[in-house]
């Protein structure tokens, strides 16, 4: 059984657990706020409407719903990955459910990039988050965690850790071929921010005459910002999984210019994976963790964003030269089969829920 309340950006998250859970033969029901994944197969939905309330009250409110859903459908596991919803989730434990907090991000780091949260007040908010994570962790039957650093994190509070990386399906993406044709253009896809790197990728591309492909949700301040822009940037909105994989399937080059951010740091972006399966050569940021991936596949660059002139050189390199850049996508190609690929993450998923069967 997997319940989770959730925001659009992580439904391809959700839908891949999901998924996976249900060919293992488990019975699955997701209980999520739209939208719901493209493909249910034998997943069933129960939808939560966004209540018309203020946004600090949402969660409470939409929590309850969720908790009520899951005792609704008799669930033996309740799977979220909301910290919100964490009170939801001891309340449903002592009702006798099993829990699991499924962590994708470092949830306290990531207050730092909360806009709508005053600056004044972030600093005490993420100690909260953080004393209210130490001091659940050990009540969970199991934490998921995204990534190897929050991985550490909660097995220093004690918690019972398995690491799923979100990697990618390699069966969504079509191998590349070397008479494969590729647009001279760079895309980007996921969440269109400034703290994620839209003014950098536009500002590159213009200067290295290299169109700009951008999908994904945006906020209204960087929609305006991107309607002042210079031409040669295609905002194409959000998009399904088969219409993403088309897309990098005709791309060049993959960007991912995360700003130097907390939450950002040890971040494993499924973007770059994406990247890497559709063989599209990458050019990152140079974060630890991205820099790393990158670095060790050999499938493309990682830049300094402070660097505006190496990225510059970078962009061009690949956009002239476009049998070096589907080398490094080939290579990027080969990694995920070999490592960064959901059917090894999705193995320890099957044997997380076998255990707590």
């Amino acid at each position: 059984m997997l319940s989770s309340v959730h925001s659009a950006n992580d439904i391809r998250i959700v839908e891949k657990e999901a998924r996976s859970l249900s060919e293992a033969g488990h019975d699955v029901t997701v209980v999520a706020r739209p939208p719901r994944a493209s493909n249910g197969g034998c997943i069933k939905f129960r939808l939560i409407e966004l209540p018309a309330v203020a946004r600090w009250k949402r969660p409470w409110v939409m929590g309850r719903a969720a908790a009520a859903l899951a005792r609704a459908t008799g669930a033996d596991v309740v799977h979220f990955h909301d910290p919100e919803l964490i009170p939801i989730a001891l309340w449903l434990k002592r009702h006798g459910c099993r829990v699991i907090y499924d962590v994708h991000e470092d949830v306290p780091a990531d207050i730092y990039s909360k806009k709508w949260i005053p600056r004044w007040i972030q600093p005490l908010v993420a100690w909260g988050m953080e004393l209210v994570e130490r001091k659940t962790a050990r009540r969970f039957d199991a934490v998921i965690a995204a990534t190897p650093a929050i991985a550490h994190r909660f097995r220093n509070f004690g918690a019972a850790v398995t690491l799923i990386r979100n990697s990618v399906r390699l069966d969504e993406f079509i191998e590349p071929t070397d008479n494969a044709p590729r647009k001279r253009q760079a895309v980007y896809i996921g969440h269109v921010s400034f703290n994620r790197g839209l003014v950098e990728m536009v500002e590159a591309c213009e200067a290295a005459g290299l169109p700009l492909v951008l999908a994904g949700s945006i906020g209204a301040a960087e929609s305006d910002w991107l309607k002042s822009a210079s031409g040669g940037v295609v905002y194409r909105g959000k998009l399904g999984r088969s219409e993403i994989a088309g897309l990098l399937n005709e791309s060049l080059i993959g960007l991912c210019l995360f700003h130097c951010e907390p939450n950002h740091l040890q971040a494993m972006p499924t973007k770059i994976f994406e990247y890497m399966a559709a063989g599209v050569s990458v050019i990152t940021s140079d974060l630890p963790k991205s820099k790393e991936i990158v670095d060790t596949a050999k499938c493309g660059f990682s830049v300094s964003l402070s660097d505006s002139t190496g990225l510059l050189e970078r962009m061009v390199l690949l956009a002239n030269d476009p049998q070096r850049a589907i080398a490094l996508g080939r290579a990027g190609r080969a990694a995920v089969a070999t490592d960064y690929n959901w059917q090894y993450d999705a193995a320890e998923l099957r044997k997380l829920y076998k255990e707590l069967s």
